[in-house]
């Protein structure tokens, strides 16, 4: 496509491949030098659970209605994997409190189709669900290296729907909404 003035007019799959994150696991990857990232997301965590705060809750048995978390953006790395739990424990927490049974949860990690989803999965440690001969939310949140939440992959643009209507209970983006026009 041809330039305009100072401009260069490229095309989605263009842009998209542009920029995406370098994947795997070597010394350039995203995984692997991804700290600033880490050290912004820790220093904003009491902003996001202020705003979990105030997340409605529904009140339904834990077996009716997950609770779903989706991170648009989510790149490669470990940054996307500690957000998501932080989400679910302090969510967790608010049921509790509450007296409710907290629902199961899904967390659904989104990006570009170029992203290395691979990658991210295998960072990811193995589901603990409460289900496992009647370990509790408790235990299962308090056993090392494990999670508490069914894991997705959702490639695509945010410029497009990802989702259906009401079917996502919170989103994150940490470093995604800056590509936004509008």
């Amino acid at each position: 496509m041809a330039p305009m003035g100072d401009n260069v007019v490229v095309s989605n799959k263009e842009l998209e491949k542009l920029l995406s994150m370098k994947g795997g696991k070597g010394e350039s990857s995203y995984a692997n030098n991804s700290q600033a990232q880490a050290i912004h997301a820790k220093s904003m965590l009491h902003l996001l659970k202020e705003t979990l705060d105030r997340v409605q809750l529904n009140a339904c048995s834990d077996d009716e209605i997950p609770f779903v978390v989706v991170d648009l953006g989510c790149s490669c790395g470990n940054n996307t994997i500690n957000v998501v739990d932080v989400i679910i424990k302090h969510i967790i927490k608010r049921y509790e409190a509450l007296g409710f049974n907290p629902p199961e949860f899904s967390a659904f990690f989104s990006d570009l189709p170029s992203n290395d989803f691979n990658t991210l999965f295998q960072l990811l440690p193995p589901f603990l669900s409460n289900n496992n001969g009647g370990v509790s939310m408790e235990e299962c949140l308090a056993a090392n290296n494990h999670r508490s939440y069914f894991a997705a992959g959702v490639p695509g643009s945010f410029y497009r729907r990802l989702f259906p209507a009401r079917s996502v209970d919170v989103f994150h983006s940490a470093f995604s909404l800056h590509w936004l026009s509008q």
